[in-house]
């Protein structure tokens, strides 16, 4: 659990992301939660059992996937028992310490066409929910390319976002959302469109984007904002522009900037390219800048890689050195505990089809929660074990927190080496507090118990 649980857990959004009341900077390691609810019943889990194990496993935040057609089943009739569900996964997470970002999620636009988001009352007259193009040819690992392919699809979307009237019944699912979950200090954000498509409007010098998508997510956050004043909007790039977007600055305050990390050909194709962490690095690098550019903080809402792979853990432990390295927020995609790959033959998830967890050697890592100063850099060696954090500030009553994977990383023990002041390990949160002494540059490293003298950090 983090230490917050039970605690004031109040955060404000700031230029450089979020803040808790000590003034520390909070970074979060988060998770998707999750494919398998993106079909029928839409909710990914009911037992709080799996809420311990990424408590556990040190993951401080969730992104968890509603679906519309859940939410509004028919035109103006909402689903209140899916919604009393949805309240009890938030406080099933909160309850552990787990923030919460609500992730309106869609894909291909809806089931109907293949894959998940809205109703079927929410078509265009000319394309038929039972009777379309869909993604019919590029099943299984190549369905994304049905978003270009398939004419259906296209049309899907230019309805969408050309329709004052789906868009304000969009803003009102989001309004009973907002209306059920409103007061709950663990609600981090809402992610207002998951991986939008401008479909056949032009984006070639951000006319999608700045006339369509930006006035459409600034309309959605206000109207939650009638429900919640002080909501965080989290707002994606067009899909296909994800690395060369062109949105402009927003017309109001209180968002973050929230694009996804991946590399298309190596997901799509189910490949290891070679120089993989170059790649995400620099593909990072676009995502940085562009948030710079927006002037907004930077949350990477997905980033993973498919079983699929002969080799996975390698490229997910690229894009982990990759993030980590500049104290980069993000969460993993994804945590399903049942059906992992029955949406499109999709297979990212940390939980086995018999229900077993995999990967955690690369995905559970020590990570700074709670900075008392600015971050430098940091990084995880999952070969060796041996975790380094630079940041500089003064010393403070409010300590910089870990989050320590001793069960997993480090069975038999560790050892703390800092640059000054003293640490302290709390066995129980599985966090490692440090307190510096003096005022400028800190370090600390963390190595497996009786290996070699480490090498202190210039």
């Amino acid at each position: 659990m983090d230490a917050t649980v039970g605690a004031d857990a109040e955060l404000r959004l700031g230029r450089n992301g979020f803040q808790d009341k000590q003034g520390r900077r909070v970074f979060f390691r988060g998770i998707n939660i999750a494919s398998n609810a993106k079909f029928p019943p839409f909710i990914p889990f009911e037992d709080p059992k799996w809420w311990d194990m990424l408590a556990r496993w040190g993951f401080n935040m969730a992104r968890l996937t509603l679906m519309w057609e859940a939410i509004e089943p028919r035109p103006g009739q909402y689903d209140q028992v899916y919604l009393e569900k949805i309240v009890r996964l938030v406080d099933g997470a909160s309850k552990r310490g787990i923030y919460i970002l609500l992730d309106m999620h869609q894909d291909l636009y809806s089931r109907w066409v293949g894959g998940d988001g809205a109703p079927d009352w929410a078509f265009p007259p000319d394309v038929d929910p039972r009777n379309n193009s869909g993604i019919e040819g590029f099943e299984g690992g190549m369905w994304g390319m049905a978003y270009s392919q398939s004419d259906d699809i296209k049309r899907c979307f230019t309805h969408f976002f050309q329709s004052q009237e789906l868009r304000e019944h969009y803003k009102k699912a989001w309004q009973q959302v907002a209306r059920k979950v409103m007061g709950n200090p663990y609600i981090l954000g809402y992610d207002i469109m998951n991986e939008p498509s401008n479909g056949d409007i032009l984006n070639i010098t951000g006319e999608f984007e700045n006339y369509y998508l930006k006035p459409f997510y600034e309309e959605v956050i206000l109207a939650i904002r009638k429900i919640q004043p002080d909501a965080v909007g989290f707002v994606e790039p067009n899909m296909y522009d994800t690395y060369f977007s062109n949105l402009t600055h927003f017309n109001i305050d209180g968002l973050v900037y929230a694009p996804h990390l991946y590399n298309a050909l190596s997901v799509t194709f189910r490949f290891n390219m070679p120089m993989e962490d170059m790649v995400l690095g620099e593909l990072l690098e676009r995502l940085k800048d562009k948030a710079e550019e927006l002037r907004l903080p930077i949350f990477i809402g997905e980033f993973g890689d498919t079983w699929k792979k002969p080799d996975r853990n390698g490229p997910v432990d690229d894009v982990h050195c990759v993030l980590e390295e500049g104290f980069t927020n993000c969460a993993y995609w994804d945590y399903s505990v049942k059906d992992v790959d029955a949406w499109n033959e999709e297979d990212f998830s940390i939980i086995d089809q018999n229900g077993k967890p995999r990967g955690l050697e690369v995905n559970v890592r020590p990570y700074v929660r709670r900075l008392n100063g600015a971050p430098i850099r940091q990084s995880f060696s999952s070969y060796e074990k041996i975790y380094t954090a630079e940041f500089s500030g003064g010393p403070g009553k409010a300590p910089t927190v870990i989050y320590m994977p001793a069960s997993i990383h480090y069975p038999e023990g560790f050892d703390v080496e800092v640059s000054d002041g003293r640490d302290e390990y709390h066995k129980d949160l599985n966090e490692l507090w440090y307190f510096p002494e003096n005022e400028g540059d800190h370090w600390i490293e963390i190595r497996p118990k009786g290996s070699s003298e480490p090498i202190p950090v210039a």
